[in-house]
């Protein structure tokens, strides 16, 4: 049966829950890989294991994700039967030491292979992330005293 975006936006919401909502441990995310020591390859930046990824989610508070529009899939093969999923995931949080109401926002271009293992799972075969766009709403009091909120692109 062909990987459909409905597979690939279930796994996907899946692995993200588990690593932002239930701050599963690396051991339990690496349910979701085909292979027991993958990374997440970040291309502008240093890859993450699973466990660095674990650690970065443990300093985040509130977290909630959606995927943005649909996925552009790929049929690679039928043998093993698997497919290539590019897209963007929005991500917001915050970071366990900052005010209610300082949100980390961002969209992560994702791309990825994924591969149905003979029980009908999906596994990512391959996890990169292309880019990331970074917002930080805060809110400060100005020197009159007034609370205003600042947007902050890094």
């Amino acid at each position: 049966m062909a990987i459909t975006n409905e597979d690939i936006v279930a796994l996907a919401s899946a692995f993200h829950d588990a690593s932002m909502v239930k701050k599963s441990t690396a051991a339990e995310m690496a349910e979701f890989f085909l292979y027991p020591e993958s990374r997440i390859f970040v291309l502008h930046g240093g890859d993450l294991t699973l466990q660095a990824n674990h650690e970065i989610h443990q300093k985040l508070v509130d977290e909630i994700h959606w995927t943005v529009g649909t996925r552009h899939i790929t049929p690679l093969g039928d043998n093993p039967e698997r497919a290539r999923a590019q897209g963007i995931v929005y991500r917001q949080g915050r970071h366990v030491d900052q005010a209610d109401g300082a949100l980390l926002k961002c969209h992560v271009g994702e791309d990825w292979v994924v591969e149905r293992v003979p029980s009908g799972e999906l596994k990512f075969v391959i996890y990169v992330n292309s880019f990331h766009t970074v917002s930080c709403r805060t809110r400060h009091r100005s020197r009159s005293g007034d609370d205003h909120q600042k947007l902050t692109d890094e």
